[in-house]
């Protein structure tokens, strides 16, 4: 998740920061052409005999175009719809396609608005994100397999996204990897502490009004939790405070040992906690 705007404010500022949707949503100044699909392909070595990777397209009801990857495996068991965070693109971050190619899943995966090569038409705000993550649920009902569960995976700000999906759709599992409880307490993180003495900050009405915890409360369907231990942006209280608001009986945090944030899912550890949520969502689906 890239917040080193909000460092920067406080470094260069000796009084009070406002922060808006326009400094915690990450956004390029120019979005790119097109993807290297040649290039993806290519980051995806394990089960590769098995995988193709795809480019999909989405307009949404109000004319902005989405772009973003689909990889369907053989024999798949179940769909992951991912949200990354704040500035993760695919063309940067293609690899982490690999690890999921590790397990039995199909992947849909879409740049945010005006990041990599999803379409930029005006200034982000939270309300636009969570009418694009709806615009990416729906889109992905009509274009992966339908007998098999769809889970939502959020990473970092992606989280906010995920659990925001959950409580407006009918979803089969949940997966909150570095997850952010809410936005003031992120700040609250990610601020260091010495610029406290010179500098003061102030959350944005729309940002301050968003709290995970809240919305996890609503959710009761199979949860998982990744949090690194090593993780100074979201730590693992985050994790443990959303996993003990979630009124979900089947809930699993899983700690993954020597791990910084947003790097769960290059751990063996990962792997094996999310091939356990699978196992066990998909033997509820098949009864």
């Amino acid at each position: 998740m890239k917040i080193t705007v909000i460092f920067l404010l406080f470094l260069l500022s000796g009084c009070a920061v406002n922060i808006t949707a326009d400094s915690f949503i990450y956004q390029d100044d120019k979005v790119e052409a097109q993807l290297n699909l040649k290039e993806i392909r290519g980051k995806v070595i394990h089960n590769a005999a098995l995988i193709d990777i795809s480019e999909v397209v989405l307009t949404t009801q109000e004319g902005s175009v989405l772009k973003g990857v689909k990889l369907l495996r053989q024999n798949a068991v179940i769909n992951i719809i991912l949200f990354g965070g704040s500035g993760m693109k695919i063309s940067q971050s293609a690899g982490i396609l690999n690890h999921f190619a590790l397990l039995p899943v199909n992947v849909l995966w879409f740049d945010y608005r005006g990041v990599g090569v999803s379409e930029k038409n005006r200034a982000i705000n939270v309300v636009d994100l969570q009418n694009d993550a709806l615009n990416i649920f729906d889109f992905a009902n009509k274009n992966l397999p339908d007998n098999i569960p769809t889970a939502i995976h959020g990473l970092s700000m992606g989280s906010l996204l995920a659990s925001y999906i959950a409580s407006e759709r009918t979803i089969d599992g949940l997966i909150l990897d570095g997850a952010i409880s809410t936005v003031p307490e992120l700040i609250e993180q990610v601020v260091p502490s010495w610029s406290k003495l010179f500098s003061t900050v102030k959350v944005s009405p729309e940002l301050a009004k968003i709290n995970n915890v809240e919305l996890i409360k609503e959710y009761s369907k199979p949860l998982l939790f990744l949090a690194g231990s090593e993780d100074s942006t979201t730590p693992v209280k985050f994790a443990q405070e959303l996993f003990d608001a979630a009124s979900s009986q089947d809930k699993t945090l899983a700690i993954i040992p020597d791990t910084e944030h947003g790097k769960t899912m290059k751990k063996d550890a990962a792997i094996k906690a999310y091939a356990t949520f699978i196992k066990g969502l998909t033997c509820c689906k098949n009864g």
